[in-house]
């Protein structure tokens, strides 16, 4: 991975933040690979950086982080805590009294890197707005005993049923065994508020639901998911997550959330061929998502179309 790496008192500095302990092993040994160290992390946060800030900034961001590695004790953290980096930032959102996690500047991955955060959970809003609906994400996420290919079907019935509403879906994997279908939306006169848009994204996924529900469920309950996907529409809230595009996780072979194509999503596909490693490499050729910006749509009018006079 390219790096800006500097000695600072005989510790690396990624980005402008010191990196303690550059060689805890956050990741360990895993298929026939070595382990990966928090300096590997942070150097991987400078390579995919700028590409990572524009779905970041702006957004309150909840992290995973693993002080101890995959394998110790684990948290998430949504607030901005004392003595944390300068290179965060603190934003109030409601009547919330602590500061939320935000990340505005891309050396700021550094100094999440520095804190062993494996994992960045973005909220969904539109950037500067906590409050306002600024893309929609399903999770489709699988049954154990479901075949992957199905999720991948799954994925792209979903991308057909909002492009026949006007949508345009982006299609990532999650780091594990799921897929996510993001959608972003644009500025309209009619602004929806959040609880109308988790409304079109719940009734989105029930239609579906009831089309195949041999294939599918809304129901999050792990024991009536046999054989299903489960349409995980719950993302779609005011202080919602989902892990951000090309976000590690926290898995064994440190596993990232990779951006597709839709050509790449078809059979064949393995999540488990974007990792901390590869996904460098992999992106410097990639076209993926190159048009998210384009793809935004207002949600008014798809939401009127699916949901009638409720949505308007």
């Amino acid at each position: 991975m390219p790096s800006s790496s500097s000695a600072a008192k005989g510790k690396p500095v990624v980005m402008g933040a010191t990196i303690s302990h550059p060689d805890k092993v956050l990741w360990p040994k895993s298929g026939g690979e070595g382990p990966l160290t928090k300096l590997d992390l942070a150097h991987y946060y400078e390579a995919m950086g700028e590409w990572m800030m524009r779905h970041l900034k702006g957004r309150p961001c909840s992290i995973l982080r693993c002080p101890e590695g995959i394998t110790g004790e684990r948290f998430f953290q949504r607030h901005l805590a004392a003595g944390m980096s300068k290179l965060l930032v603190g934003v109030k959102v409601g009547d919330e009294p602590k500061p939320y996690l935000q990340v505005d500047r891309v050396e700021g991955l550094a100094a999440l890197a520095q804190t062993a955060a494996l994992e960045l959970h973005p909220w969904n809003c539109r950037p500067g707005e906590p409050e306002v609906p600024g893309r929609l994400v399903f999770d489709l996420d699988p049954a154990p005993d479901v075949a992957f290919a199905a999720v991948i079907e799954a994925a792209r019935e979903l991308r057909d049923r909002l492009e026949k509403l006007g949508l345009v879906g982006f299609c990532k994997t999650t780091g594990g065994k799921g897929l996510h279908v993001t959608v972003p939306l644009a500025k309209s006169r009619k602004e929806l508020d959040w609880a109308q848009a988790k409304a079109f994204a719940r009734e989105l996924c029930n239609r579906m639901a009831t089309d195949s529900p041999e294939r599918y469920l809304i129901n999050m309950s792990k024991a009536k998911r046999d054989g299903r996907i489960f349409l995980d529409y719950l993302r779609n809230d005011v202080t919602s997550t989902a892990v951000a595009p090309l976000s590690p996780r926290a898995r064994e072979g440190a596993t990232v959330s990779m951006p597709l194509t839709w050509p790449q999503v078809k059979a064949g596909l393995d999540p488990k061929d974007y990792t901390l490693r590869t996904v460098p490499r992999l992106m410097a050729r990639s076209k993926a998502w190159q048009d998210y910006d384009e793809g935004a749509r207002p949600l008014a009018a798809a939401a009127k179309q699916l949901l009638g006079k409720a949505a308007a």
